[in-house]
């Protein structure tokens, strides 16, 4: 069995959801970020520095998309150079920018920049699931978040459960994903993310049944069924001889491509996963200096605590040898030492409940 073209769809959608509020994201978004990358495009912002946007230009000329076709084509020469004076280049070419924005709109722009999203970064989990024997369409969707969101090598690895058995693994794999991120402050805000797919486990949701509320966004039948309407031409090229008739194409195939050979995407699933193991590698030492850092602010706050109440009871004991051996009157040195005290212990309880506070939004 292998995931429909629906089933692939729900992943791009629900993960998308959880990067930008928007199941397919916005195609004509067309920016430049202070980040080298030049110009960032479409749906999954694919930039000029990595390749992504040639790839969507070439894939939407390839499949006879029209408006704004010239100009892409005279900047096909720069987009295929990521050079920095190339990038810095085509981020001032106004034409270019309005040319995407403008080709947004169109059925060919919409299948092209959704076929590059699912080549790019669906397709190696894809593979990883086929290789684990793995159909679900549940299964698909936390293994694509776990490789986009990050860290997925290092919490597998702590896994009990037999791997072959899909749904038990999923199970335990989610649950040590989502105490994981609970541990860190900088990822518990992004706990949302495996509470629903816990939640979808929960009812055993395991094909991704609609309607799904993903995020505060509700995904049902219409859209999808908006997506996959769309339909382009496929114009012959040099893989089709010109006298040959391409077979007419099926409401999602001009969205989502069909399985690359074997040898391909095994070697794209290798690098895929090197680079996760680099990432999480980076990502520990990040996390053992963050626990640093709380680790020594937690003994900082004890620290405080235990001198102010050293300081305060030896503040007190001075000025009670004082005001004896100067004969003040009982009730004068009494009454400042008690409010010595009352200050040492409001200062206490400020400190303890300062440390309650961070706990709890570690906690979060």
């Amino acid at each position: 069995m292998t995931f429909t073209d629906t089933d692939k769809l729900k992943a791009l959608a629900i993960i998308n959801v959880f990067e930008t509020s928007r199941p397919f994201g916005d195609y004509a978004a067309c920016v430049v970020l202070n980040d080298g990358a030049g110009i960032s495009y479409g749906i999954n912002q694919f930039t000029h520095r990595s390749g992504s946007l040639l790839a969507v230009v070439e894939r939407f000329l390839k499949i006879g998309g029209k408006i704004g076709s010239a100009t892409m084509i005279d900047c096909l020469p720069d987009l295929r150079r990521h050079t920095a004076s190339a990038i810095v280049f085509l981020t001032t070419n106004e034409r270019l920018k309005s040319a995407l924005k403008a080709a947004a709109v169109t059925r060919e722009m919409k299948a092209a920049q959704t076929a590059v999203a699912f080549e790019l970064y669906l397709m190696p989990v894809i593979v990883a699931c086929q290789r684990r024997g793995y159909v679900e369409p549940l299964s698909l969707a936390v293994l694509y978040d776990s490789i986009v969101h990050g860290s997925f090598a290092r919490i597998a690895r702590g896994v009990r459960s037999n791997q072959d058995d899909e749904r038990a693994w999923i199970t335990e794999y989610v649950r040590r994903r989502d105490a994981w991120l609970a541990s860190f402050p900088r990822l518990a805000s992004t706990r949302y993310r495996t509470r629903f797919f816990l939640n979808q486990i929960a009812i055993s949701n395991w094909t991704l049944r609609l309607p799904l509320n993903v995020h505060g966004v509700r995904l049902t039948d219409q859209t999808f069924e908006r997506l996959t309407a769309v339909e382009p031409t496929v114009t012959p090229t040099a893989l089709q001889p010109t006298d040959s008739v391409p077979p007419k194409p099926t409401e999602t195939s001009a969205l989502i491509p069909q399985a690359q050979p074997p040898m391909a995407t095994e070697s794209t699933l290798s690098i895929f996963e090197s680079v996760g193991e680099t990432v999480a590698s980076a990502s520990d030492r990040l996390d053992r200096i963050e626990n640093t850092v709380n680790a020594v602010t937690s003994r900082k706050d004890a620290a405080k605590s235990l001198w102010t109440t050293v300081l305060g009871t030896f503040w007190q004991v001075v000025w009670a040898i004082f005001g004896f051996v100067a004969g003040l009157p009982k009730i004068v040195w009494i009454t400042v030492a008690a409010l010595a005290a009352i200050l040492m212990l409001a200062y206490l309880y400020r400190q303890i409940e300062l440390g309650r506070i961070r706990e709890h939004k570690e906690l979060r």
